[in-house]
């Protein structure tokens, strides 16, 4: 993706206004920071003639720092020609949370975390080593009014870094300025590549990289996937040969703050990739300079939606790439509802599968060329380049391989049914929290297409108060006979309002939230039943105002056309047969974006009946035509974007967990023969 050209563009040709110029910067040799003109600065500002205009005004507070600069001593700023490309970039990219390391006397920090805040956005860490600096910007920061904004935050870099997000808080930055400590530009960045801090859509600014340079940190970012993970596995370092890569500015903070230690371990991602463009500038005192634009991306695709930014001859640079997504199993679920819906969502990329015992008639090595195929999920979980993990297995697996990936590092989608327990479902919900990882679970069928429909009909009111609503999943199989005898036998997390029920539990509590009371009845329908599970169930949720939603999972329901919803309220009623189309579709080998998919025929509309005057009047009711984003799909176009930190999740892991929790409870009230309280 093309870095926003009015970004770049709004500098590139203009003039520098030479009675803006500070003051030149000091000899080589002679002091030209750390020599008191920092608090110096503090009480030029807060002596000035027009305080009380300065007081509250970031804008303000800003000119008069420049006036300092201008008449007084030299700074080193980022200036008002360079702060103009961020801060055009953080209006353009509305970061949430922006983050800088090394903020000196608050310059910047007062620009682009005014910026943040005029863009909405709710936080800028300003990370500085020096305490006399940070009480500064901190100073500054309450006088401009953006104490509320701008937080800054003491000591190294690294050690900052890693406390914000060891606390929670400091969880994604959206956009970094980089003008610290030059040796630690790489091992910093590579830190929060490490820490999931820097993703794709994150952007980025660094100052100082062409003048006075920083190699190191020019290389990696402009390096290729294979060379940095060539350089990762060979253990490079981050910090070989600092003083002769950087000359004086290795040593130029070592008096006051001792010697930095550069962390030579991290490895970053190397999948993350970085493209530049260079962009004219100025330096505050007028002298010219290039800002080199950088998009960052991830092995695969190029194409995010915002850059990364280096400047003072420095570069833009932005995150983006297809994310990576591991499976584990092969079976059916994978190839009907995931790896399609894998394979058309840009975003994402179908990297590896886990397939314990291939045959030659089913063998994803084969069936889907150039896949990464692993036989024991220990093994896939431990390959950096996987960033998504999906789990298809068997419901008693669930919990060992999503905890396993999480703890690995991996964002992690289970299918349905999530766990057997909601237990097991809070100990992973806490996992993902504290890993900083994201946890979903595949309800697709809050996508159904009559579900939308009905979704509409009671946001419009049409049927008025809701006095009843029936859900079902019948069907007409009175043999045990399946291709999946796993579903058969009595296990955790197995029977039919696991396997069913939790897509219809979803679904009301979507609707109408959390029951008061529930009563339930789980058995089986079928003569034989050699593994004596459940294959049946009806579940009634008990509302405040009365209403009463049923859902049925039944095998032997010898119709032609199965009931699927039945809704009664004060001002109508919508009946409807057949099942959501998608299934079918995905099955005979259709993939959303294809013509009609997901379209149901006109035969299978539900039928709207409305009262009106006491008048009942039925008609056809047009079930809704899906949006690519209000398909299966959707599932995993925000599963993507969540990842990217650019939405939420369909479908939040806490949603689920209280989805097996009724679960529980229902089975509890069949045990008990019993009405049970939520």
């Amino acid at each position: 993706m093309e870095m926003p050209a009015s970004t770049l563009d709004s500098v590139k040709h203009a003039a520098f206004d030479e009675t803006k110029a500070y003051v030149q910067q000091e000899e080589k040799g002679q002091a030209f920071f750390d020599d008191g003109r920092e608090i110096e600065l503090l009480h030029f500002v807060y002596g000035h003639p027009s305080i009380e205009e300065i007081r509250g005004s970031p804008e303000n507070v800003l000119k008069a720092i420049d006036e300092y600069g201008r008449t007084k001593k030299y700074l080193m700023n980022v200036g008002a020609d360079k702060g103009k490309i961020v801060a055009d970039l953080v209006a353009e990219v509305k970061p949430q949370v922006m983050v800088e390391l090394g903020g000196y006397i608050g310059y910047s920090a007062l620009l682009f975390g005014n910026a943040v805040r005029k863009a909405g956005g709710k936080r800028y860490f300003s990370l500085e080593r020096n305490p006399e600096f940070g009480a500064v910007i901190a100073s500054l920061a309450d006088l401009a009014g953006l104490s509320d904004i701008v937080k800054v935050v003491i000591g190294s870099s690294a050690d900052s870094i890693k406390r914000l997000h060891s606390q929670g808080s400091l969880e994604h930055i959206d956009l970094m300025f980089l003008d610290h400590y030059k040796p630690a530009y790489t091992s910093d960045l590579k830190l929060c590549e490490h820490l999931s801090l820097v993703t794709p859509g994150t952007v980025l600014a660094a100052d100082n990289v062409i003048k006075p340079g920083n190699p190191p940190y020019l290389e990696y970012v402009r390096s290729s996937v294979e060379k940095k993970r060539k350089d990762a596995s060979t253990d490079k370092s981050n910090g070989e040969d600092v003083k002769s890569k950087f000359g004086r500015n290795a040593d130029m903070y070592k008096a006051r703050e001792g010697e930095e230690k550069i962390n030579t371990e991290l490895k970053g991602n190397p999948n993350l990739v970085y493209e530049s463009k260079l962009v004219n500038s100025y330096e505050p005192t007028g002298e010219p300079t290039t800002v080199v634009a950088q998009i960052v991306g991830l092995a695969g695709k190029l194409g995010a939606t915002r850059p990364e930014l280096l400047l003072r001859n420095s570069s833009l640079t932005m995150a983006s790439k297809p994310f990576n997504v591991g499976i584990i199993g092969y079976g059916a679920a994978t190839k009907v509802f995931h790896i399609p819906l894998i394979e058309v969502t840009p975003e994402l990329s179908l990297y590896a599968i886990v397939q314990r015992h291939p045959t030659p008639e089913n063998d994803a090595s084969k069936a889907i060329p150039g896949i990464k195929s692993y036989r024991a999920t220990e093994e896939m979980v431990k390959d950096d380049s996987v960033d998504i993990v999906v789990i298809t297995t068997t419901p008693p697996t669930h919990f060992e391989l999503a905890k396993l990936a999480l703890e690995n590092g991996k964002h992690v989608l289970v299918e349905k049914p999530f766990v057997p327990t909601s237990r097991e479902a809070d100990q992973l919900i806490a996992l993902a929290k504290n890993h900083h990882k994201l946890l979903t679970v595949y309800q697709n069928r809050r996508f159904d297409t009559d579900f939308l429909t009905i979704q509409s009909l009671l946001q419009n009111n049409t049927l008025g108060r809701i006095v009843e609503f029936e859900s079902h999943f019948d069907r007409y199989k009175p043999s045990t006979a399946t291709s999946k005898p796993w579903k058969t036998i009595t296990q955790p997390g197995g029977g039919a309002i696991y396997d069913l029920g939790s897509h219809l539990i979803d679904q009301i509590v979507v609707l109408f939230g959390l029951p008061q009371k529930i009563t339930a009845f789980l058995g089986s329908q079928r003569s034989e039943n050699p593994g004596g599970y459940d294959d049946s169930c009806t579940v009634l949720m008990h509302y405040a105002d009365g209403m009463v939603a049923t859902i049925k999972v039944a095998v032997v329901s010898p119709e032609k056309e199965q009931l699927r919803f039945w809704i009664r309220g004060e001002r109508g009623s919508y009946k409807k047969y057949h099942e959501d189309p998608q299934e079918e579709h995905l099955t005979s080998g259709m993939r959303p974006g294809d013509a009609g998919f997901g379209i149901e025929p006109e035969d299978r509309f539900g039928t709207l009946t409305t009262a009106l005057n006491s008048t009942l009047t039925s008609a056809p009711c047009p079930t809704l035509h899906p949006a690519t984003d209000t398909t299966y799909q959707a599932i995993y176009t925000q599963f993507a974007a969540a990842v990217a930190r650019k939405g939420d999740v369909a479908v939040q892991a806490e949603e689920a967990r209280d989805v097996i929790r009724l679960i529980e409870l229902a089975k509890r009230s069949s045990e008990e023969g019993r009405t049970v309280d939520v």
